[in-house]
């Protein structure tokens, strides 16, 4: 049986490639879509659906790399080494963002999301339960940021376990054999 590996200069291109990406969709999505809750959301959600995207994709030229046959394992390695890149390129930018280029966008957010409250009537306690959370989030420690990176790559991890799943086409005993 084949025993070559997928390079992992592929996942860390497109590791690279993801977190620049992200980085952007980011800082777009911080700049244009802050002032309507919706937006916000529905924008992150979109952001987050094109990175899932690349990191299939990470794992589908990982596979096209070993000709059309990966292992689940090899595979999960390709996808999971992207996402590390990526969430890294992610959470040194958002630290960048909130600290140094954009430090009153908590302000910011934190009003629109107010006025957004107002004008849907939702109840005094909830808003301000809901403005709380603005106060936490502005608060950045190390211990925050490890956790929080540490919940992406989970989060992302459990996509790309789906991904492999999908991707993973080993050869038979029969394919293999014709090879040879």
């Amino acid at each position: 049986m084949d025993t070559t590996k997928p390079s992992l200069v592929t996942s860390v291109k497109m590791g690279v490639i993801l977190g620049l990406l992200y980085c952007v969709l980011i800082y777009c999505q911080n700049q244009f879509f802050y002032t309507n809750p919706l937006q916000f959301a529905s924008t992150k959600l979109f952001c987050y659906l094109i990175i899932l995207a690349g990191i299939f994709y990470t794992g589908y030229l990982s596979k096209r790399e070993m000709g059309g046959y990966i292992t689940f394992q090899e595979c999960l390695r390709s996808m999971l080494l992207a996402i590390a890149i990526l969430e890294l390129f992610y959470l040194v930018f958002s630290t960048l963002y909130i600290k140094f280029i954009d430090p009153n966008f908590f302000d910011k957010l934190k009003a629109a999301w107010e006025v957004y409250f107002v004008k849907n009537n939702v109840p005094d306690d909830k808003v301000k339960e809901s403005l709380d959370k603005f106060n936490e989030a502005r608060d950045i420690n190390i211990w925050g940021l490890i956790q929080s990176y540490g919940f992406a790559i989970i989060i992302d991890a459990v996509f790309a376990v789906i991904f492999a799943a999908i991707l993973k086409k080993q050869q038979t005993v029969f394919e293999n054999h014709i090879e040879q």
